[in-house]
């Protein structure tokens, strides 16, 4: 195995999907690096006075996060953005993320810039349905490994005649009665409070045809946050167990 020339031919590869087009007094690079949505990544190539040049994204990649629903202005994503930008060196003016150097310093300049760019892309893994979809899947997960033997997505109608989804479901057997689990990857008063609504909906439904009384419980992450005083009292009042997904003790006890 020859890995050096491995590596030559996938540098011989790696130069021929690169696509130079001029623009006015800039050279625009289309790169083989890709977004979110799968479109290429473009660097653009504007030249200075005294054999500088300035690399750029022209805004693209924050226009594309806030079309992809990304808040850049959040405090969290706002102080990621600024160490990708101090690690790699990269300036930022409004939207424009760029970086000028001698001519000379263009290999290292295109490195630091396309690596910035790539990672302030990948702030778009923090949308909060991906978020969200992530953490039920764990969830899913750790109930399959365990056997929990419960109905993932149970449909259910209230009194009002309103439909609910239940992300999971563990049937009535025997003297245990039916446990109804949601799943909430951020806790929250008003979350609760819509919960509770919900749980007494069913609860007073005519279809509910049940031998035991039904338990409700929401499994929230808590790395993202605890559940307030108030919310925790909304719930006690409801009947609504809260469990943190870090206690995997009291978790098991639903099976």
């Amino acid at each position: 195995m020859n890995t050096n020339k491995m590596l030559d031919d996938y540098t011989n590869w790696l130069r021929s999907q690169y696509i130079v087009k001029s623009i006015d007094e800039s050279d625009e690079i289309t790169t083989p690096f890709e977004n979110m949505i799968g479109d290429s990544m473009r660097i653009y190539v504007t030249p200075l006075s005294g054999n500088r040049i300035r690399l750029s994204d022209d805004g693209t990649i924050f226009e594309d996060l806030f079309l992809f629903g990304i808040d850049v202005t959040s405090n969290t994503r706002k102080h990621i953005i600024s160490d990708i930008r101090k690690h790699y060196g990269i300036d930022q003016l409004d939207d424009i993320l760029s970086i000028t150097g001698k001519t000379n310093n263009f290999p290292v300049m295109k490195q630091n810039l396309i690596s910035a760019m790539i990672q302030i892309n990948d702030l778009s893994n923090t949308k909060k349905t991906n978020v969200e979809s992530l953490f039920n899947e764990q969830i899913y997960s750790y109930f399959k490994d365990n056997n929990f033997g419960g109905l993932p997505q149970y449909g259910i109608e209230g009194k009002s005649g309103a439909p609910y989804i239940i992300d999971y479901t563990i049937p009535e057997k025997g003297s245990r009665p039916q446990r109804m689990i949601d799943f909430q990857q951020k806790i929250s008063k008003n979350e609760v409070m819509i919960n509770a609504y919900k749980f007494n909906d069913i609860l007073t439904s005519s279809t509910l045809n049940l031998k035991n009384k039904p338990t409700y419980s929401i499994i929230f992450n808590s790395d993202a946050g605890n559940a307030s005083e108030v919310a925790q009292k909304i719930a006690d009042d409801a009947k609504i167990s809260l469990l943190p997904w870090t206690k995997k003790n009291s978790i098991l006890q639903l099976r």
